[in-house]
C-alpha cells in the first residue's frame, strides 16, 4: 500500500506468528500463522492484531490508512504542487544569475504574499484542531516556536 504524497512510507500487513513476532516478510513464513497487524516501511507498526482471515488482512490493511497513512498524507503538500514549487524555486535561481534586481522584485512579491498565506494556513490549521506541536512539525519548527510567532494570528 502506497500514495504518492507520502514517499518513504509504504504499507504492509504482516502475520503474526504464534510466538507474538511478526513474521520476517511474507515468503519466509509458513501458514502458522495467528493473525496480522499494519506495519510502515518507515518503522511504524500498529499494536492492534487482527485475526488470520481475509477479513483480517482488510481491517489490518484499513488500520494503516486510518491511524498512520491518513494523517501524514493530510499534513503532506500534493506532490505536483511540491514538483511546481522546486520548479519556481530553479526558475528563480536563473532569474538571480541572470537578472539579480528582477529577481529581487519577484522574491519581494513572493515574500509579501507568502507571510499572508503563512498566517492563514497557521490559523486554519488551528481552527481545525491542530495542535501547535503538530503546526510546528509541519513548518520544521519547535512547537514553542511556532507558537511564540504566531499566537497573534491564529489565537493560542
Amino acid at each position: 500500500m502506497k500514495s504518492p504524497d507520502i514517499p518513504g512510507h509504504e504499507g504492509f500487513v504482516a502475520p503474526v506468528l504464534p510466538g507474538g513476532e511478526l513474521a520476517p516478510s511474507s515468503s519466509s513464513f509458513t501458514k502458522d500463522f495467528v493473525g496480522y497487524q499494519a506495519t510502515c516501511s518507515c518503522g511504524w507498526t500498529d499494536r492492534r492484531r487482527y485475526p488470520a482471515t481475509p477479513e483480517g488482512v482488510k481491517e489490518a490493511e484499513y488500520r494503516w490508512w486510518s491511524r498512520h497513512a491518513g494523517p501524514l498524507s493530510m499534513a503532506a503538500p500534493p506532490s505536483w504542487l511540491v514538483t511546481k514549487s522546486e520548479l519556481l524555486c530553479r526558475q528563480i535561481v536563473g532569474l538571480t544569475a541572470e537578472r539579480p534586481l528582477a529577481a529581487l522584485t519577484l522574491l519581494s512579491q513572493v515574500e509579501n504574499w507568502q507571510r499572508t498565506l503563512l498566517d492563514q494556513a497557521v490559523a486554519a490549521a488551528r481552527r481545525n484542531g491542530a495542535s501547535w506541536a503538530e503546526v510546528g512539525e509541519a513548518m520544521g519548527v519547535s512547537k514553542q516556536s511556532a507558537h511564540e510567532r504566531f499566537r497573534a494570528h491564529a489565537g493560542s
